[in-house]
C-alpha cells in the first residue's frame, strides 16, 4: 500500500473519457442459478508474486472462457509490479465479455474509484484491512456516487465491523491472511455466519478449490465466491471453473 500511495502522489489527474453503461455487478452476485451452489467471480491475471507467472497471457480469452463457463463476474487484476496487470487489461476484459467486471487493485483514494468508473469497472475491490476508517467510509461513499459498485474485502471479523460501518453492503471473507501470505478455508466460515443478516451480499474469497469447498461457503452464507489461481493453473481455465461448479466430470 505505501507503494500504491507513492505512485499515486505523482500521477496527473485521469482526463475525462467516455464512460460505458454500469452493468449490475451486486444483482449478478445475489442471482440465484439452477443447479450452481453460488455465483462465482472468476479472476484473471498473469502473475502472482507468491506463484510467478501462469500459462495464460491472454487474458481476454480466459475471461472469455469464464462466461461461457458459467462465471457471474469478472475480476481483473490492474497492479502492474506484482500482478502483471493494467487498466489495459480492464478496458479489453470488459469489452470481451457481457457479465459484470470487477477492477481488483490496491486502492487508497478515492480519486482512484471515480478513475475506475471511467475505466470501465462495474465494481472495485477496496481492502480494510489496509484503509484507515476515513480513507473507507470516503471510498465507499465515491463509489456510490459515480455507481461502481464497491466489494470491501476483509480479513477478520472485526474488519468486516469496520466495512459494515463504513456503509459497505457487499462484503468480501478473504480467507488468505495479507500480513502471512497463509490461507485458511476456515476464515470465510467462521465469519461469514455472524453478518448474514448485515450485509446485501456476502463473498468468500482465497483456497477455494472444490465443489465442497463452495458448498460450506453457501452453508456459511455465501452468495458467492472468488477463485483464480486455481483456475488459471490448469490447462484450460473454463473447462476447471466448469469442474468447480459441479457441471463437467473430472
Amino acid at each position: 500500500m505505501a507503494r500504491k500511495r507513492r505512485e499515486l502522489a505523482v500521477r496527473p489527474p485521469m482526463a475525462p473519457r467516455p464512460r460505458p453503461a454500469p452493468r449490475d455487478f451486486a444483482g449478478a452476485l445475489i442471482a440465484k442459478v439452477p443447479g450452481r451452489p453460488v455465483s462465482v467471480i472468476a479472476e484473471v491475471k498473469r502473475k502472482s508474486p507468491s506463484g510467478g507467472a501462469f500459462p495464460h497471457a491472454d487474458v481476454v480469452a480466459v475471461a472469455r472462457a469464464y462466461e461461457a463457463a458459467g462465471a457471474s463476474a469478472i475480476s481483473v487484476l490492474t497492479d502492474g509490479p506484482d500482478f502483471g496487470g493494467g487498466l489495459e487489461d480492464l478496458v479489453a476484459v470488459r469489452a470481451a465479455v457481457s457479465v459484470p467486471v470487477l477492477r481488483k487493485d490496491f486502492l487508497v483514494a478515492a480519486r482512484e474509484v471515480e478513475e475506475s468508473a471511467l475505466w470501465g469497472a462495474d465494481a472495485v475491490l477496496l481492502i480494510a484491512d489496509a484503509l484507515e476508517d476515513g480513507e473507507l467510509r470516503e471510498m465507499v461513499v465515491a463509489a456510490r456516487e459515480v455507481r461502481v459498485a464497491a466489494l470491501v474485502e476483509a480479513h477478520t471479523e472485526a474488519h468486516a465491523e469496520r466495512a459494515l460501518a463504513a456503509g459497505a453492503e457487499l462484503v468480501g471473507i478473504n480467507n488468505r491472511n495479507l500480513a502471512t501470505l497463509k490461507t485458511d478455508t476456515g476464515t470465510a466460515l467462521r465469519v461469514m455466519p455472524r453478518l448474514r443478516s448485515r450485509s446485501r451480499a456476502l463473498v468468500a474469497e482465497s483456497g477455494l478449490k472444490t465443489l465442497a469447498d463452495l458448498l460450506a461457503a453457501r452453508e456459511a452464507g455465501a452468495d458467492s465466491v472468488l477463485v483464480g489461481e486455481s483456475l488459471l493453473r490448469e490447462p484450460e481455465p473454463g473447462r476447471a471453473l466448469r469442474r468447480l461448479l459441479g457441471v463437467e466430470a473430472s
